[in-house]
């Protein structure tokens, strides 16, 4: 077989691979026109586990904590009696235990000792219409997520405020973390 006059062979071949490589990637480095990120070092402050082993924090955004004394749980929408909480509200709750390993998509896991009350506490007081299928959740950095209704009033899905005996830390959702250990752990 020819090739622009030229014999293909392996010889040949890896010449023009090589030359097809170099051409695609190395001006990018060189002239700095990409720049990749596996290059750069997450800062610290990002990925470091400042008090629970096993449990690493990776934000895109440092989270500068919340006041207690202005923080509230809303429950609206589509519910017959809207309600808000304010945080020691949420102590007189039926209280619940259990013990829980929350699993990252980056392949690592660790578990806990979760501490708070079941979803299902929560909807016993709002009612929810029949036909709300989702809930929405947005924190306090402005992180939402959503899961159904259905997944939510799972025996096992937790609002907690202890973890491990402790109240949580801001770097693992102070004042009120959701757990759904049936989920990675960025939705939690």
């Amino acid at each position: 077989m020819k090739i622009l006059g030229q014999k293909l062979n392996r010889r040949f071949f890896l010449s023009l691979f090589s030359l097809s490589a170099l051409t695609t990637f190395l001006p990018g480095k060189v002239f700095g026109i990409s720049d990749y990120r596996n290059d750069k070092n997450i800062p610290k402050q990002y990925v470091q586990n400042r008090d629970r082993p096993g449990f690493f924090i990776r934000s895109a955004n440092p989270f500068m904590g919340v006041d207690v004394e202005e923080w509230s749980l809303s429950v609206r929408g589509m519910v017959k009696n809207p309600i808000t909480f304010e945080y020691e509200d949420l102590f007189g709750l039926k209280k619940t235990s259990q013990v829980s390993r929350l699993k990252c998509v980056e392949c690592w896991s660790a578990t806990a000792k979760w501490e708070g009350f079941r979803f299902q506490e929560v909807m016993d007081l709002v009612h929810p219409d029949p036909n709300a299928k989702y809930v929405y959740f947005q924190s306090a950095d402005s992180y939402y997520e959503s899961f159904t209704l259905e997944e939510l009033i799972r025996p096992r899905v937790l609002m907690v405020f202890l973890m491990n005996g402790k109240p949580l830390s801001k770097d693992h959702g102070f004042p009120l973390r959701l757990i759904a250990p049936f989920k990675y752990g960025y939705k939690n």
